[in-house]
């Protein structure tokens, strides 16, 4: 296992929440207007905040950004990504909720996320989306109740330096 340090004095972690929200053969992206991943589509979500659950931080950012409530969660993955030149560190829970009926979002007033669209799952490969996402994409899709992980280390916002990656297939 490679080791990456930063100035200890000066790193910043973050713990947030995201969940892909799916309708039948559809899942509902963001388009993200702010960093990270400024311009590339990924799930709703955000960060936890002093007292909240992974779930409960999930259940609070999808019902904030886009007004839809969803019930029970299913917790599929966990993803660290850290950039050693800003220097931030990411603990992401990564979730998965099934709608019975197709919701739109619904943009509160003060809503500055981006843009939100449903897509189709066999237009995904072409749409821009954050490297990390497409790692664990695939599992997000199973109904297998293993615990994806993975580990992203940049040294800038678009450099990959290191990546580890434990799922079913590779413990």
């Amino acid at each position: 296992m490679t080791s990456h340090r930063t100035n200890p004095d000066n790193p910043r972690i973050v713990i947030g929440s995201l969940c892909y929200i799916f309708y039948e053969q559809q899942v509902l992206l963001l388009k993200r207007l702010n960093p990270p991943f400024q311009g590339l589509w990924t799930a709703p979500g955000g960060k936890m905040v002093f007292g909240e659950s992974p779930q409960e931080c999930c259940l609070r950012e999808v019902y904030e950004e886009t007004s839809i409530h969803i019930k029970a969660p299913e917790l599929c993955a966990i993803q660290t990504v850290v950039d050693i030149a800003i220097p931030i560190h990411w603990q992401l829970f990564i979730y998965r909720a099934r709608l019975a009926k197709k919701l739109n979002p619904q943009h509160q007033p003060d809503h500055h996320e981006g843009k939100f669209r449903w897509f189709a799952l066999d237009e995904l490969p072409s749409i821009d989306r954050p490297y990390t996402d497409k790692q664990h994409w695939s599992h997000i899709l199973k109904n297998d109740t293993v615990v994806w992980r993975g580990k992203f280390v940049y040294d800038t916002p678009y450099h990959l330096v290191d990546e580890q990656i434990v799922d079913a297939e590779n413990p």
